[in-house]
């Protein structure tokens, strides 16, 4: 309950301006119906009280009464009072994934076994086994960034894809990796498609640290590394922890056991977010629940005699 307090707003707040000008209105409706009003300035304030008699109240609720609380009712729904989130388009849908995978000299190492690039094409094939029926994508980068296979379900056209990838065929040597990330927005931004990335490498360049930046500061979706390097000692030196705190990128090294591509799995799982915009999540409206109380109000306008001067 306090989390959904914490969370509560108004989606029109600028209508909330109109409470004031509600309650002035309503009390100048009370002053217009008191007869002692009318003749106020024209008879003794001593002599009103006796002179003057007030309406007989045959109702312990009677319209003008009422109208105040209906309309303070009726603004406070147009402001639109919020306190959840729609359910997202995409929440039946199965996260989608695009993998950067980098394609350098440095990838033909053979500290892991047969090489760093043979071990990341048995895990992305894993990966992509174990997230069947999920839609993936896969972008090849080195000095530049080229998308190799737009999203898809068909994890064989991916395999076949990473097979053929070798640092020999990229254009230029490097480590272009915000080029890759903005390719891979750009994706899933024309799909209007929701996911996450996967940023698979064995180092990255610190001279992109500042556009690394950048890039966080202009797109909110989840990234994820994987690291193909042997232990903790050759990630510290890669320079992959400073862009995963750059980045806000958890980091997987690849591991022996399937503990890493799980994690992966599970965490892209829990990372849709829409590509475009990841604010775009809509909150509900819910003054649409207080339509019924506005409405019960109004039946009491039904009755015999119900009305309120508007002169």
């Amino acid at each position: 309950m306090n989390e959904l307090w914490n969370h509560f707003h108004f989606l029109r707040p600028l209508w909330l301006w109109a409470l004031p000008v509600v309650v002035f209105v309503w009390w100048l409706r009370v002053r217009a119906n008191d007869p002692k009003q009318a003749v106020k300035g024209e008879i003794a304030s001593h002599l009103l009280e006796h002179l003057v008699k007030s309406p007989t109240v045959t109702s312990s609720i009677r319209p003008i009464t009422l109208l105040l609380p209906l309309w303070i009712v009726a603004v406070v729904s147009l402001a639109g009072p919020a306190f959840r989130r729609q359910p997202s388009p995409f929440a039946e849908d199965k996260a989608q994934l695009m993998i950067l995978a980098k394609m350098t000299p440095s990838m033909l190492t053979e500290d892991l076994q047969p090489s760093r690039l043979e071990r990341v094409r048995t895990k992305l094939h894993d990966l992509l086994d174990l997230r069947k029926g999920s839609g993936s994508g896969l972008i090849a980068y080195a000095g530049s960034a080229h998308l190799v296979m737009p999203v898809t379900t068909d994890a064989g056209v991916i395999d076949h894809m990473l097979e053929a990838l070798d640092p020999s065929i990229m254009p230029s040597e490097g480590d272009n990796l915000v080029q890759a990330l903005d390719a891979a927005v750009k994706q899933l931004s024309e799909q209007n498609a929701a996911g996450s990335i996967l940023v698979v490498t064995d180092a990255i360049d610190a001279g992109q640290l500042s556009a690394l930046q950048r890039w966080r500061a202009e797109n909110a979706m989840s990234v994820q590394i994987l690291a193909a390097l042997r232990n903790d000692a050759s990630l510290a030196a890669s320079g992959i922890p400073k862009a995963a705190d750059t980045l806000h990128a958890r980091v997987q090294i690849v591991s022996p056991d399937d503990h890493d591509i799980e994690s992966i799995a599970k965490s892209a799982d829990r990372s849709i977010v829409t590509a475009s915009n990841a604010d775009a999540a809509q909150w509900r409206d819910d003054g649409y629940f207080l339509v019924p109380v506005l409405a019960i109000g109004a039946l009491f306008w039904s009755r015999r005699g119900w009305s309120v001067s508007v002169r």
